[in-house]
């Protein structure tokens, strides 16, 4: 676990899983703060934030799956009643077991997570609701860090449309188009997923926009690729790439 400060009152919380690292995002308010994902629930997670900052804390998860939802236990947590499924199969004793031997894990009721604007006292979020990767994917925009934090909607390696749960291209294109048109609104020009190793610009957006358009029109048809849990044609343009299975 490694916890980074990113910018004036905006931290990176750092962890290593069976996957891959995931970073969650404390954004700390006047009176709240607020978390962004719980990752895999390996670390103590509440310790590590208790000692950033002594305001109540309240986490939004940005989708349902394992290395982003499943450390909720600690924390008054929320998630997209659409990623309610998703959350119960991986937080299940079967899935879990798979992946962590001899580990038990607590599961959470989740609570709906709001969209629209939450005031952490002289800060404000917006969330937004943008399916793509999953039908109950979110991303908050922060006007303060000029920063979206988009979860999985966006990434620097493939982003997934080959779940079962994800949505078409055609409906992550709408994603995007209105994820890039409330960063213009909000004059925030950087995205942090769960996974980059650093902010990306507003310009990755508009290559993954491109990207889907070239795919509905047939330009794009990418190769058969199957990664276990996501499978379908991956396809690529400039620094974006998708993996789908659904185009319309």
């Amino acid at each position: 676990m490694r916890v980074k400060k990113l910018y004036d009152k905006t931290y990176e919380i750092k962890e290593w899983g069976p996957f891959s690292t995931v970073k969650m995002y404390l954004l700390c308010g006047d009176s709240l703060a607020l978390l962004i994902d719980s990752g895999y629930g390996t670390i103590d997670l509440k310790k590590t934030v208790s000692k950033i900052t002594d305001k109540p804390v309240i986490l939004y998860n940005t989708h349902g799956h394992l290395d982003h939802a499943n450390g909720s236990f600690a924390f008054d947590a929320h998630l997209h009643p659409a990623d309610s499924d998703i959350y119960d199969k991986h937080s299940s004793p079967e899935f879990l077991g798979a992946y962590f031997r001899n580990r038990s894990f607590e599961r959470v009721e989740m609570k709906p997570l709001p969209i629209g604007s939450l005031e952490l006292g002289g800060r404000e979020v917006e969330v937004i609701h943008t399916p793509g990767h999953t039908q109950g994917s979110v991303s908050i925009l922060d006007s303060y860090s000029k920063i979206a934090f988009c979860g999985d909607t966006v990434n620097p390696f493939d982003v997934w449309l080959g779940l079962d749960e994800s949505s078409s291209v055609a409906e992550y294109r709408k994603s995007l188009t209105y994820l890039l048109a409330k960063m213009r609104e909000c004059d925030i020009d950087r995205l942090c997923s769960g996974h980059s190793a650093m902010p990306m610009p507003a310009s990755r957006i508009e290559n993954y926009i491109a990207l889907c358009g070239k795919i509905l029109s047939g330009e794009k048809t990418g190769r058969a690729v199957n990664k276990g849990i996501c499978r379908g044609n991956k396809a690529r343009y400039k620094n974006a790439a998708i993996i789908y299975k659904k185009i319309k």
